[in-house]
């Protein structure tokens, strides 16, 4: 897809039927900018972006409680809860909050490894970023967004940028593996498996 700097998209308000796609972010900033974009384009689907909280629990678990004391959505059969976390040190809250969603219908986890910057960078590149062998795993971030940097001049925008969304897809699909204990493996996200659900309901406005 060529990407055009000035294409400006008509907002429009959610039909009283649209799907809901309900998203808590482990991030404060990089997440609800990316996925904010997607609330009003189309009337097909209603995006609702769900902050961390400055002074709780925002482990993977820690979400999943909020979640499930929210009372402030409705969740209709056909609506969607996901929890958009990353990698870090956070072990066994990962694989406790992937256990609690299987027991629900429709919730579901995306984790990036080893951050969401991941995802930004399959956008643009159909190859993993390369990292030192011996660099340590706490400094893995910091230098994914420096990769990210790297690729695109000027910085990710998500003003622009979201509507390449098809390619980041099938980039992040084709790159995704597991280790041999199914966790998500290092240059794997799993936001394409969100993204997938949300760009059939977008894709006549992004690519009309």
């Amino acid at each position: 897809m060529i990407l055009k700097r000035s294409r400006k998209f008509e907002k429009k308000e959610p039909s009283r039927d649209a799907k809901l796609i309900l998203i808590y972010c482990e991030g404060r900033k990089r997440e609800p900018q990316y996925f904010n974009r997607f609330r009003e384009i189309s009337s097909r689907i209603r995006v609702e972006i769900v902050l961390p909280d400055e002074t709780g629990d925002n482990s993977p678990t820690g979400l999943y409680e909020r979640a499930v004391d929210n009372s402030d959505y409705e969740i209709l059969s056909e609506d969607e809860v996901w929890f958009v976390i990353d990698t870090d040190d956070w072990g066994k809250h990962i694989a406790a909050l992937k256990e609690f969603c299987r027991d629900k219908d429709n919730w579901q986890v995306a984790q990036s490894n080893p951050c969401f910057e991941l995802w930004l960078y399959y956008h643009f590149k159909n190859t993993p970023p390369e990292f030192e062998s011996d660099i340590a795993c706490e400094k893995l971030p910091s230098e994914m967004k420096k990769q990210l940097n790297d690729v695109v001049p000027g910085g990710f925008d998500s003003k622009k940028h979201f509507i390449l969304i098809k390619t980041a897809i099938e980039n992040a699909r084709n790159n995704f593996s597991q280790t041999q204990e199914l966790d998500v493996a290092l240059c794997s996200t799993e936001v394409f498996k969100l993204a997938s659900n949300i760009y059939p309901l977008i894709k006549e406005v992004i690519e009309g």
